[in-house]
């Protein structure tokens, strides 16, 4: 796991190493990628102007391409594209406009980027993320005519679902929402 703030990774595991970095700096993407079956991205940024999300996303795939890794996991957000249509009235037309637009514009980018590769991939999109314990109770690739998504869903279980991803191929170059 890249992290600017190794001690934010509060979860362990033998197969699980931490390794501080930013994922804007190609090199430690790079140095941090070989050996590995699949890269997972869950690039987190604020709502404000940034193409940290479509950048850092870049340097993965740059990463992930030169050392033969033919997996990539990436975690956007539910109102991309077509699962605008799952979310609710207020986050629609008021929410996302007003507040979230260039986090929103960022994510547009980055998938954008992502569906560009050459590799496998899959691209989650939950909706607004809390804290909360893994359940492994959630819903997952739901239409976006859909209007009973819930709107909220914990970090734990989109770590989750990302996870399963890669025992299966259900979802590959496709963009499911994920969502209590």
């Amino acid at each position: 796991m890249l992290a600017t703030r190794p001690s934010s990774a509060t979860q362990t595991h033998a197969s699980l190493q931490v390794v501080r970095g930013d994922a804007l700096d190609s090199a430690v993407v790079e140095n941090a990628v070989p050996g590995y079956d699949a890269v997972l991205c869950a690039i987190g940024a604020g709502a404000g102007r940034s193409t940290l999300r479509e950048d850092g996303t870049r340097n993965m795939l740059r990463a992930t391409e030169k050392a033969g890794v033919r997996c990539l996991i990436c975690q956007s957000s539910m109102g991309i594209g077509d699962s605008r249509a799952n979310l609710g009235f207020l986050t629609k037309y008021l929410i996302v406009p007003v507040f979230l637009r260039h986090a929103f514009a960022d994510h547009e980018r980055q998938e954008a980027v992502v569906k560009e590769s050459a590799l496998d991939w899959t691209i989650v999109e939950p909706p607004h993320l809390k804290d909360g314990a893994r359940t492994g109770t959630y819903r997952h690739g739901f239409p976006s005519t859909d209007t009973g998504i819930q709107g909220k869903i914990s970090r734990a279980d989109v770590a989750d679902f990302m996870l399963k991803q890669l025992a299966t191929d259900t979802y590959l170059r496709r963009t499911p929402g994920v969502s209590d």
